[in-house]
């Protein structure tokens, strides 16, 4: 058991959750053998391809779908038999969500509050707050039809934020936005975190957003979770990445680096060699370079990308 697991709390937790469909007298898989745990205060950024089996997860953590098999537990309710009170300490905004947009943005949040059951007093105070959070009081008594996809997305959290949630699940939050409002909705995700203490499940398939709000990564491929780490953690897995300039390269040479002991991997251009190693070999690579009689113009360490650590974990995951 890690330090973190004796330390922090779970709000998520699952094990061997899958959810089977039937399409056509097909079964088809689409969340598989799910083991995942999510600690409060995380800002979990759940990364996978379009139809990985992302919103189907979402849709059994809320209780809106039952599991064909397996078993889940949200701040400590069951998914299947406390699913209303998941629901009550839970904001959901999915990829997809409606308004009315003949009426004005309070009038929509009123009416959804009162479907949740708060009452009109106490529903106007949380209406007052999440407009304030979401920086749209000046336009509550605007009709939704006028406003910006960035601003229908504000609107949406602040509809989630209402229930005073302990957890929000955001299904592709920036999907569609430009690239103003998705900072602006990435900063208000992490004020939530920062300041009201909210646990928040990002699911999506944009790396550079997760790579910007997430504390802790889940890639998902084919309805499997193929690893959950830190953002370090998963930059650590390649190890270093080591970007060397030479006078030619020869597949000879090539053949030369890959024998070095801690090198990983190599991906060569017509004067540059990138290599990934678990251990510094400059030194090594520098001395098989020059045994060829060619000479290195440059060689540093760079950080790998996100977009790397996802190609190789997903190669790893298949």
């Amino acid at each position: 058991m890690f330090w973190r697991d004796k330390i922090l709390k779970a709000i998520i937790e699952t094990e061997g959750l899958t959810k089977v469909y039937l399409v056509d007298g097909r079964e088809i898989c689409a969340v598989d053998n799910l083991n995942l745990r999510v600690f409060e205060g995380d800002i979990f950024g759940y990364l996978g391809p379009n139809g990985a089996g992302k919103t189907t997860t979402i849709l059994m953590l809320l209780g809106l779908t039952n599991p064909t098999s397996g078993s889940g537990r949200v701040a400590e309710y069951d998914i299947v038999r406390e699913s209303k009170m998941i629901r009550s300490i839970a904001g959901y905004i999915p990829e997809k969500y409606g308004f009315y947009e003949d009426i004005s943005a309070y009038r929509n949040l009123l009416y959804f509050a009162r479907l949740n059951g708060i009452k009109d007093d106490e529903a106007k105070e949380r209406i007052k707050w999440a407009l304030e959070v979401v920086e749209l009081t000046d336009r509550a008594g605007s009709l939704v039809g006028t406003f910006s996809r960035g601003m229908k997305q504000r609107l949406a959290l602040a509809n989630a934020l209402i229930k005073r949630p302990k957890i929000i699940f955001l299904d592709e939050p920036t999907a569609g936005l430009d690239p103003y409002a998705t900072v602006n909705f990435r900063n208000l995700v992490i004020k939530l975190n920062k300041e009201y203490g909210m646990t928040i499940f990002l699911s999506s398939h944009m790396l550079h957003e997760v790579r910007q709000v997430c504390n802790r990564i889940g890639f998902l491929n084919n309805g499997k979770l193929v690893a959950v780490d830190t953002l370090q953690g998963f930059l650590n897995r390649i190890g270093n990445k080591i970007v060397v300039e030479v006078t030619n390269v020869s597949n000879e040479m090539i053949k030369a680096i890959e024998d070095i002991e801690g090198v990983d991997e190599i991906v060569k251009s017509d004067s540059e060699i990138i290599i990934y190693a678990k251990i510094d070999v400059r030194l090594k690579i520098i001395d098989v370079v020059e045994g060829f009689g060619e000479k290195v113009l440059t060689i540093k360490i760079e950080q790998p990308t996100l977009e790397e650590v996802f190609f190789k974990v997903y190669g790893e995951g298949k």
